[in-house]
């Protein structure tokens, strides 16, 4: 199957979640035809709730350096290829719940959730919109 170029919007949104940290924005993805509802959240965010939920995957959260350095810079340079979502079962229409680490490319498309109330913080673009 051939590669498609990743979204420009997605990889900027993506880009400042990751930016920001604390960030999280509603969001359904689809791929190939599978989608899936949450929380587009930071890496950062995406590894600490890996290890909350089993410790078992301490060894995986980069800052532990229990992988070596290498797979903590291998890990940091893709930051901004993959997306992190906090997915949620939505009336049986999700694959399923939980963390969900999916290449951009994989990303066939898109939306921002109406409605949806994203956490306590002023969105991932306070800091270009000078609200941070």
């Amino acid at each position: 199957m051939p590669k498609h170029e990743v979204d420009p919007v997605l990889r900027q949104l993506v880009r400042a979640i990751n930016e920001s940290d604390a960030g999280a924005v509603p969001v359904t993805v689809s791929m190939h035809g599978t989608m899936l509802t949450g929380a587009l959240v930071a890496q950062r965010r995406y590894f600490t709730e890996l290890v909350q939920r089993n410790p078992l995957m301490n060894a995986l959260e980069p800052s532990s350096g229990l992988l070596g350095k290498e797979y903590a810079k291998d890990t940091e340079s893709e930051t901004d290829h993959h997306l992190h979502l906090l997915a949620e079962h939505r009336d049986g229409t999700v694959v399923g719940d939980g963390l969900w680490r999916i290449s951009l490319e994989a990303i066939d498309g898109w939306s921002l959730r109406q409605g949806a109330a994203a956490e306590e913080d002023k969105g991932p673009f306070a800091r270009l919109l000078g609200t941070a």
